[in-house]
């Protein structure tokens, strides 16, 4: 899987891998945190641990991998709602160690999805759901490409009656900005 080894000069080398069974527990443990989970939702609120493993282990339209940074996974990237023929796919991040917040890690893991996304897998757009609160997430995304598409009706589950920003990101942008990024081109 893709690592940002050279490919972002100033950003933490990390690397992704598929998320395993034994990663539940930390999975889980994110997933409760209050703060998390007013930024993303719940994963589990739903279903527990184990049915979401075996939902994504048979998945033909959903990928997740762990976020390693330092030899020790720090969060999770995920394609999902993945449609290999119409070349899309929803991307999400969370990086779950909050003392690790404002490092680079999430730049550079989301570098990293998109990378393989849009080489190996050839998809030729993606797209991504934000709280219009979350600041933070939204100056990453347009850092990486992601152009606002809309706003979307705020969730009746939420305490937080924040609408919700659609942002989408094209293959073509992603390599542009790779390249110049690079000092290629």
């Amino acid at each position: 899987m893709a690592t940002t080894e050279d490919a972002l000069p100033g950003l933490p080398r990390v690397g992704l891998r598929p998320v395993e069974q034994a990663d539940l527990a930390l999975l889980s443990r994110w997933d409760e945190d209050s703060v998390i989970g007013a930024l993303m939702g719940r994963r589990f609120a739903r279903l527990s641990p184990a049915e979401w493993w075996e939902g994504v282990r048979r998945s033909r339209s959903c990928r997740v991998w762990m976020i390693e940074w330092e030899g020790r996974s720090v969060g999770e990237v995920e394609l999902a709602q993945l449609n290999r023929r119409a070349g899309t796919a929803e991307v999400r991040i969370c990086v779950g160690e909050k003392a690790l917040w404002g490092r680079g890690i999430g730049t550079a893991a989301m570098s990293a999805l998109l990378d393989e996304a849009f080489g190996p897998m050839g998809l030729e757009s993606v797209y991504l759901r934000v709280f219009s609160t979350n600041r933070r997430a939204i100056a990453l995304y347009e850092k990486l490409g992601f152009r606002p598409e809309g706003l979307l009706a705020p969730s009746r589950r939420r305490s937080d009656p924040a609408p919700v920003l659609l942002m989408s990101l094209t293959r073509g942008r992603w390599l542009a900005r790779s390249r110049a990024g690079r000092g290629v081109g």
